[in-house]
């Protein structure tokens, strides 16, 4: 199973570090990623892989394994 990993300033200042699979991404992202998508005209682009491709990019997330450590 692939992970990825984010890492992003908590509401006080602290290092938050988040590392998610493949599942919940598509969990979390799919459905408003996939409305997005169709609403501008990119309908015949949405697949799971771009979905994923996407979040990663949005996110500044890097595959790491599953306890956040770069492969």
């Amino acid at each position: 199973m692939k992970y990825w990993t984010i890492v992003f300033p908590g509401e006080y200042g602290q290092h938050v570090q988040e590392t998610w699979n493949r599942e919940q991404i598509l969990k979390f992202y799919w459905k408003h990623w996939n409305v997005k998508m169709f609403q501008s005209g990119h309908g015949d682009q949405v697949s799971e892989d771009n979905c994923i491709d996407d979040w990663v990019t949005t996110h500044w997330a890097e595959e790491t394994d599953e306890f956040g450590n770069k492969i």
